[in-house]
């Protein structure tokens, strides 16, 4: 009776097969859009953790693949290798691919045979660490649209090695104020973190930041804000880069240089193509005036304006609304896409002296499809057919930009990009 009893709980033999329907099942349903995988894990990780923290585990996952430019749902898995590391449980390392190319480093998974009953035995995850899922929790949280940042902060700051006070519900929300408004503050100084790890010196950090009084809102000051910007684009400067919000100007984790940057260019080269548009438009920049015509306020530091395009005093375009922060005591743009500020200076690097081009070329086509920008010859190939066009009769050009618009597998991986 023992030996039966004991053979009942034994596991069964390693099944590699069964191993690999995990973790395809696990990725197809997070492909598919579903974040919440709770049955797939082990019952001891599900005995001492809220479900709601796996969520926002593939939450934050798929805000960064998607913010990457690789939205889930294109991607496939590729499994690289399971092994047996003991009766009972198993090391998965798999990876993400796109069109054929590696777009993640290699991760492992444990894995634990378990039974489910009526003798049935199925392959379940087994990493799940407390202090890592509530971390990531709090900080999707915290940061709610920025919340692509929080993969990248746990594995490439010292937020996991740093014994910060995680159970510091305000933690994440004091590092968050402190990267959208703080000039100085950079993930690169491992000072500045260690900074507000210690919940005892957090909020003297955050409270060393000046913040701007909101008590009386000004539109005028909105106004010249909106003004001051243009007008250093009308007279010809294109670094718009001082005329942005800090949420706008946040660091991204650059994978090739181990490093937090920023991408002022990306900037930059949005106000070249305007200029380049503008001119080809038969208009000059220095003609052209930005009219205010209403201004309000959205929120304590936060306004909305609507404003149109003069061009020797006459309207030139239809008024529009864009948002703005009050930063330092000036009121800066907080309208920022990154997928379009990354094709805008990818567009303008490739398309060179004929750089006007971009913004039908965005406007028209690229926008509103799901063309794949992480493709290094994207833009270069766009801008030969198009320039083919001019010069010689193609046929089926609409086809021909579907074809470079979904062809193309990364060079050397994402990271690399």
């Amino acid at each position: 009776m023992n030996s039966f009893c004991e053979d009942a709980l034994k596991p069964p033999p390693f099944d590699l097969d069964a191993a690999e329907k995990l973790l395809i099942e696990n990725f197809e349903n997070f492909r598919l859009g579903q974040n919440d995988a709770w049955w797939l894990y082990s019952e001891q990780c599900r005995g001492g953790l809220n479900r709601e923290l796996l969520v926002a585990e593939a939450a934050n996952l798929r805000a960064y693949l998607t913010d990457k430019g690789l939205p889930p749902y294109n991607l496939q898995i590729q499994i690289l290798d399971i092994r047996e590391t003991a009766p009972g449980f198993a090391e998965a390392t798999t990876q993400f691919l796109h069109l054929g190319a590696a777009v993640s480093e290699p991760k492992a998974r444990m894995l634990t045979w378990e039974e489910t009953g009526s003798g049935t035995w199925r392959w379940r995850f087994l990493d799940c660490d407390k202090r890592e899922l509530k971390a990531g929790w709090r900080c999707g949280e915290a940061f709610g649209e920025h919340r692509h940042m929080c993969s990248p902060l746990w594995d490439n700051t010292l937020i996991e090695d740093y014994e910060c006070d995680l159970k510091n519900h305000e933690f994440f929300g004091h590092l968050y104020q402190l990267m959208t408004t703080s000039e100085e503050f950079s993930f690169n100084n491992p000072e500045h973190l260690g900074n507000i790890c210690d919940h005892r010196t957090a909020a003297e950090a955050v409270a060393s930041t000046v913040f701007d009084s909101v008590s009386s809102f000004d539109p005028d000051a909105v106004a010249a804000g909106i003004t001051e910007a243009f007008d250093q684009f009308r007279l010809g400067n294109n670094d718009a880069w001082p005329y942005l919000a800090k949420p706008c100007r946040l660091e991204e984790w650059d994978q090739r240089n181990q490093s937090w940057v920023t991408r002022p260019e990306y900037v930059v080269a949005e106000m070249a193509i305007l200029r380049a548009y503008t001119i080809e438009f038969g208009l000059e920049p220095s003609d052209l005036q930005i009219e205010v015509l209403k201004v309000t306020e959205q929120g304590p530091g936060i306004a909305e304006a609507t404003t149109r395009l003069l061009h020797l005093g006459e309207p030139l375009s239809d008024p529009g609304t864009q948002d703005l922060q009050l930063e330092g005591g000036v009121w800066k743009g907080l309208n920022c896409d990154k997928r379009e500020l990354k094709a805008g200076w990818q567009c303008s690097e490739a398309f060179g002296e004929d750089r006007g081009m971009c913004i039908p070329f965005w406007n028209n086509y690229v926008r509103d499809r799901e063309c794949d920008l992480n493709n290094p010859n994207f833009f270069p190939e766009a801008y030969r057919l198009i320039t083919r066009t001019e010069e010689e009769l193609v046929l089926n050009v609409e086809e021909e930009l579907d074809r470079i618009c979904d062809s193309g597998a990364l060079s050397n991986g994402w990271w690399n990009a």
